[in-house]
């Protein structure tokens, strides 16, 4: 990174010289960068250099090669839209030190414009916030642990369910990490999907327990459980409202059929659609009172029989693809 870089920032008002500039980011007690209009950086301070190790000039933005590798793909296309619309920005990520190891961080882009409000260049800062995230990922694993308690409960009430919460959840993630889910929506995934049968309280044992198939009326009342479950969870207060979306949503259809709200493609919440899928194919097979438990190949046949009409065409191919390279790599 050079100074000559720098050209953008000569209008600052009482400094002198870009080397002025430069001391004064250099002395300040945080870590500093600067960036082109295009966003590419130019310059980071002493602090962020002595963190990270990285002086030298950088490739793409600039600050890549930091990031931890789970971080970087969103980070990147958040980078882009802000440079894209001239929005401010902030967002949280992590950043390796020149020990290797990865600390969080709360990144802040200001845009800085010319007489005529257009953009000519970025400042930001960069905050530690590694105690916070810690406190935050300690609360969020206390409240995962309630919930898979609540789980269970709701397991040994309808026990032809038993393990059912647990297993979706688990490949609910792989699915969301394959299709670039940030850490923070695969933690509304998890807690979604913990959920997502809470609303079976209000079911009668009846027609929980029912061997045979559901009348009209049974149906109704089951087909209940999802809406009672957005409710009870909202309820928590803690509970994020992509979370509750996905409880609310995972029984509609893509066609449009589904309940409780008859959404239809794109409408339905993203992480409902992809849940979606999991639930499908674990009920398929599982061993239940009405049905015997489908193979594997089964199943994912069935999947794609779905696509485009009960499930996300884009959910499925991309889970049937995720099940096959399992498959290649063991």
């Amino acid at each position: 990174m050079t100074e000559r870089s720098l050209s953008f920032l000569e209008p600052v008002g009482d400094l002198r010289s870009q080397q002025a500039y430069l001391r004064l980011l250099d002395a300040m007690p945080v870590m500093l960068w600067t960036a082109d209009a295009r966003g590419h950086w130019h310059h980071v301070n002493r602090h962020w250099a002595s963190y990270t190790g990285l002086t030298g000039e950088a490739q793409g933005f600039g600050f890549e090669e930091a990031l931890h590798p789970d971080d970087r793909a969103a980070t990147v296309v958040r980078w882009r839209q802000s440079v894209s619309s001239g929005q401010d920005y902030a967002i949280e990520y992590r950043l390796r030190s020149r020990e290797g190891d990865y600390r969080w961080f709360l990144i802040r882009g200001v845009q800085v414009r010319d007489e005529v409000g257009a953009g000519v260049a970025w400042v930001g800062t960069c905050t530690d916030i590694e105690a916070q995230k810690r406190a935050e990922q300690d609360t969020l694993a206390s409240r995962e642990a309630a919930l898979r308690a609540l789980a269970l409960a709701l397991e040994v009430r309808d026990r032809e369910t038993s393990d059912h919460t647990g297993r979706v959840t688990a490949l609910a993630v792989q699915l969301g990490t394959a299709l670039g889910l940030s850490p923070e929506a695969l933690g509304h995934l998890r807690l979604g999907a913990s959920l997502h049968d809470l609303g079976k309280v209000a079911v009668p044992e009846r027609i929980l327990r029912k061997p045979g198939a559901l009348s009209a009326q049974e149906r109704r009342e089951m087909q209940r459980h999802s809406a009672e479950g957005e409710r009870l969870a909202a309820a928590l207060e803690f509970v994020p409202a992509p979370a509750l979306q996905l409880v609310r949503h995972h029984h509609e259809h893509w066609n449009g059929s589904g309940y409780p709200d008859q959404l239809v493609g794109e409408a339905i919440p993203y992480l409902a659609r992809l849940f979606a899928v999991i639930d499908v194919y674990d009920a398929l097979l599982s061993k239940r009172p009405y049905k015997a438990a489908w193979s594997r190949e089964q199943a994912l046949a069935e999947l794609r029989a779905l696509a485009s009409r009960q499930l996300d065409p884009h959910m499925v191919e991309t889970f049937v693809r995720l099940i096959r390279d399992g498959d290649q790599a063991g």
